[in-house]
């Protein structure tokens, strides 16, 4: 963290370098608003906010300050954005409205409500049925939900949709931020595949599809990361679904739309609640609004929905017909105490979340430790996982990764705790002297590798492996099984048997263990705390399925319930003013 400080402290230093030789009066003016400018990039704003005094003093200094993009800083009401953050909102919204105002085909009315009355037939499944049934009519579709609301369920379905309602089948990718939350995503929709009755060459058809990450799918490659795919050369697709949406920032977005031709489809899925991209913005907060739909759109959804539960109005807002939220819990039911903890934090009800300890003990705990003890008890908690270790089977292995994970709030805790883990390891004599690599080291890629096929965020396993030099390989999933890489071979990875919440995306575990910024609450305005926030929180909790355990004191967790700082972003506004 410290690191990215420094560079963005050197970029505001040249940038106010920049302006004083360009228009040294008026960096005069705009110098302190440059370095809170950069200061709002690090924590992800698009913009600040100046008072009326302000914005009347910043529009004097006009060869700096104007309202279209064409001045490095850019004045819009009492909004003040670099002129590449407002030119990057005002693209974006204008390749949404590009999009989202597309035609689709024609609807075959009869065929799609028999489809939707039989693959949506279970008890609970009503609100991805209208999902679903809406997002046959609209090119451009956000649909979603938290975990276990069926976002990946309904969107197979709404593939099977869109091929039964197409006359030849449709070219289509799966994209994700990540290669995890990609492979992930695989896994998901072909299980869900199997779960209804699909025309056998609609389900043969949809099988092939693999997940990539978007970088992959645009073959953005360094050093310059220029995509192959763009406005003049578009991606030879008519669906496009992009899960795990959440984790995209602006840039990364911008790019992936504009590559996007026209007539293709667009289905974004994600978690409102989770935490935004590493990146500036926040996008699905962003495009995210109730559903509403026009006379019109109600009518032709109608025609072979009728039942559905979509409120009507005379002029909805932008996008509010090109949204679906699904709530509805197939993982956490009423009496779930990882899901009410969930819901009450989303609520940001303090009490009410703390409360949820006491009330389901066997799902959820609050626990103190040292790192020592807590690399103690995950060795225990480990142990079907080095059993598996020492009988060589990598696919038993790959089965038990999943068991417990530590997440953190920042990466040197994750980096600390690894740190006494493999002290605990060498005690266990699992690791003799300090050798970098050991049988049963769980680690994480750090930078894509194309040629390799493994991508920043993929996990992997060191195992040990007679044909290697130093008797050691690792080992990842692949397809069906899995692939051996020698590790001289690998691009940057670090250990990972604790990983920050920001990492964790796209994945879920039986367990999970949530360790607080190891610094105090002396200062609750130091940056420490700042960085342990309720969509941090909520992050963290939904990637448990069994078990969440909170390793900290209820002053902290409460802070963190509180702690709901929202990204300033003007997305939302320039959409709005476009349609």
């Amino acid at each position: 963290m410290n690191a990215s400080i420094d560079l963005n402290q050197a970029a505001a230093l040249a940038a106010t370098q920049f302006l004083q030789h360009y228009a040294p009066e008026e960096a005069a003016v705009v110098t302190p608003y440059v370095e809170a400018l950069f200061s709002a990039l690090q924590s992800g704003h698009s913009f600040i906010w100046v008072s009326d005094k302000e914005a009347a003093t910043l529009k004097r200094a006009a060869l700096v300050v104007g309202s279209d993009g064409e001045t490095p800083l850019v004045l819009n009401g009492r909004r003040l954005f670099l002129g590449r953050l407002w030119q990057l909102e005002h693209d974006l919204a204008v390749e949404i409205k590009r999009l989202a105002t597309a035609a689709t085909d024609d609807v075959d009315w009869l065929q799609a409500s028999q489809n939707l009355r039989n693959w949506f037939a279970e008890k609970g499944s009503e609100g991805q049925r209208d999902a679903a049934g809406l997002a046959l009519l609209q090119a451009f579709m956000l649909i979603t939900g938290g975990p276990g609301t069926g976002k990946t369920t309904t969107v197979a379905k709404l593939l099977g949709l869109i091929c039964d309602n197409a006359t030849t089948l449709p070219r289509i990718a799966l994209a994700a931020p990540t290669g995890k939350a990609a492979a992930h995503m695989t896994r998901s929709l072909h299980r869900a595949l199997d779960g209804f009755d699909l025309p056998e060459h609609i389900k043969h058809h949809l099988l092939l599809l693999e997940g990539q990450t978007v970088h992959r799918l645009l073959k953005l490659r360094p050093p310059q990361m220029r995509p192959a795919f763009h406005a003049q050369q578009p991606l030879p697709l008519d669906v496009l679904v992009v899960d795990e949406a959440s984790m995209l920032d602006l840039s990364l977005l911008l790019q992936l739309l504009k590559a996007i031709p026209n007539g293709c489809r667009v289905i974004f899925l994600g978690d409102e609640f989770q935490l935004p991209s590493v990146g500036v913005g926040a996008v699905l907060a962003a495009l995210s609004r109730k559903t509403v739909l026009d006379e019109d759109t109600h009518r032709r959804l109608s025609e072979y929905l009728p039942q559905h539960a979509f409120k009507v109005a005379e002029n909805p807002s932008a996008l509010s017909q090109n949204i679906a939220h699904l709530h509805v819990s197939h993982r956490f039911g009423a009496d779930s105490g990882i899901g009410c903890l969930a819901r009450a934090v989303v609520s940001g009800d303090s009490e009410t979340a703390w409360a949820q300890f006491a009330r389901f003990p066997d799902e959820l705990q609050v626990l103190h430790a040292d790192m020592k003890h807590q690399a103690e008890l995950l060795y225990h908690k480990h142990e079907k996982y080095w059993q598996a270790v020492d009988s060589g089977n990598v696919a038993l292995a790959f089965g038990h990764v999943a068991d417990v994970v530590v997440l953190t709030a920042w990466r040197q805790d994750a980096e600390n705790f690894n740190q006494a883990y493999f002290r605990h390891l060498q005690r266990q004599q699992r690791i003799l002297g300090n050798i970098p690599w050991f049988a049963g080291q769980m680690i994480m890629v750090m930078r894509n590798d194309y040629a390799l096929d493994v991508f920043n965020g993929d996990i992997g396993l060191i195992m040990q492996d007679s044909e290697s030099a130093n008797g050691l390989a690792a080992y990842f999933p692949f397809a069906e099984g899995f692939r051996k890489i020698p590790i001289s071979r690998l691009p940057a990875f670090e250990t990972a048997f604790a990983m920050t919440v920001h990492k964790s995306q796209g994945s879920e575990y039986r367990e999970v263990w949530l360790l607080p910024p190891s610094i105090g609450m002396a200062n609750e305005s130091d940056d420490v705390l700042s960085s342990l926030n309720n969509a941090l929180l909520y992050t963290g909790i939904t990637r448990a399925r069994e078990r969440f355990v909170f390793w900290g004191d209820k002053k902290i967790f409460e802070w963190a319930v509180k702690n709901q700082k929202k990204r300033q972003t003007a997305l939302d506004e320039m959409i709005n003013a476009l349609f």
